[in-house]
């Protein structure tokens, strides 16, 4: 019997082989099964008992290897899951950004010592880690935030090299009144860029469509071209 295993089976089909055997024979079989499984390593006091008893070791062996199985499932299992609250763990850590340091400031005169308990203004406390914006998306549009893969602050980052601040805010306001937004993005920075990058193309097209009207007028005649032709100045 392996450690930790204080129980076995005698299965009922075997019923058979003890009802062959007289009280005297079944006494001697079950005090050597029992000996058996307390890793005794007795041997049979007689033929009968050693015949009687081989299937039922079979048996027990089967058994044992199947309990074996599944005290090595359960101990994978317990690591897996041991593992996982180490990285859920980790990442709480990361995440957090909380700054315990607070600033206090004291109107009242300190007599001596300093004093144990400070009962002055306390200043509230302040997250100086995370990005100004990346705090703006969470205030203003938080369903950004909601994705599986939310902005981080080295996107937030890039952004404010390449775009201007109000063009960001508005674009992420137009995400965050998606409708559908949660079910089908994956990305913010991506759909952010994918949607900037559609706000440039439609810009290229209107100014297209506004330069080729001007060209007709021209053509036709118009008194409007000359209005048209300056104001593609602008563009």
């Amino acid at each position: 019997m392996a450690n930790n295993k204080k129980s076995f089976i005698l299965y009922c089909d075997q019923k058979g082989t003890w009802d062959k055997l007289d009280d005297a024979q079944a006494g001697r079989l079950i005090k050597h099964i029992l000996r058996y499984v307390n890793d005794e390593n007795p041997t049979a006091p007689d033929f009968i008992t050693e015949l009687a008893f081989e299937p039922i070791k079979q048996s027990l062996k089967r058994d044992l290897k199947k309990w074996e199985g599944k005290q090595e499932q359960r101990s994978e299992a317990g690591k897996r899951s041991a593992e996982v609250r180490k990285r859920n763990a980790q990442l709480a850590k990361e995440n957090s950004t909380t700054v315990n340091d607070r600033s206090i400031s004291s109107t009242d005169s300190v007599n001596g010592s300093v004093s144990d308990s400070v009962n002055d203004n306390v200043n509230d406390k302040i997250d100086i880690s995370i990005h100004p914006l990346l705090q703006w998306i969470e205030e203003n549009t938080p369903r950004v935030q909601q994705l599986r893969e939310p902005m981080t602050q080295k996107e937030v980052e890039r952004l404010m090299s390449q775009f201007e601040l109000d063009y960001i805010k508005e674009v992420l306001s137009r995400m965050h009144n998606y409708q559908q937004l949660t079910s089908k993005v994956v990305s913010a920075n991506l759909t952010f860029r994918n949607w900037a990058r559609k706000d440039s193309e439609n810009q290229s097209n209107g100014k297209q469509t506004r330069a080729e009207q001007a060209l007709a007028n021209i053509a036709s005649g118009s008194n409007e071209a000359l209005n048209q032709v300056k104001g593609l100045g602008s563009f």
